[in-house]
């Protein structure tokens, strides 16, 4: 496979959602002849690890785990943000944004003490939302073993991030 230059596929948007924040929008990613590879490629480097589940981050998270899930022929588990429709009983974690505060959600009994997760997610900026759940993957006894994610604003990432294995397609120092 050739070399992808990430940026020439995703869009960034300064000033949003508040300013003094840029935006980096994945839906031109995915809607690209590009996605396959970004995906094939992101597959490849996570090859030694053993996982038993995808975790996907609502909402681009999503997109991210279930191509992951495709391709490795793994479940996908979805963490929702609260206020979602979920039924029955949920775990919950918050966590701070670059602006502002947020929780998600995992109803309980999808993962258990034999699970071991992969978290995806489509960004890392402070990594409040991937922090929060590895902890609520925890509550249910699952052991998470990385994450991966297409972008990785590594000059935003909190301290707690360096305690996991990273993997991405594009990490930007600025």
């Amino acid at each position: 496979m050739g070399y992808l230059n990430l940026e020439e596929y995703i869009r960034t948007v300064p000033d949003y959602p508040v300013e003094g924040i840029h935006f980096y929008d994945l839906n031109s990613l995915f809607a690209s002849e590009a996605w396959p590879q970004v995906v094939e490629e992101l597959v490849e480097k996570m090859d030694h690890l053993h996982f038993t589940h995808i975790v996907g981050i609502e909402s681009r998270g999503f997109v991210v785990a279930q191509a992951i899930a495709s391709k490795l022929r793994k479940p996908m588990v979805m963490v929702r943000k609260k206020g979602a429709k979920y039924p029955g009983k949920l775990l919950e974690e918050s966590y701070e944004l670059e602006y502002g505060t947020d929780t998600l959600t995992l109803q309980e009994g999808i993962l258990g003490h034999t699970s071991r997760g992969l978290i995806a997610d489509d960004l890392i900026a402070t990594g409040g939302s991937m922090l929060a759940t590895k902890r609520l993957c925890e509550q249910t006894g699952a052991r998470v073993i990385a994450t991966a994610t297409i972008v990785n604003l590594r000059y935003l990432n909190a301290e707690g991030l360096s305690d996991m294995e990273i993997y991405s397609s594009m990490g930007v120092n600025e």
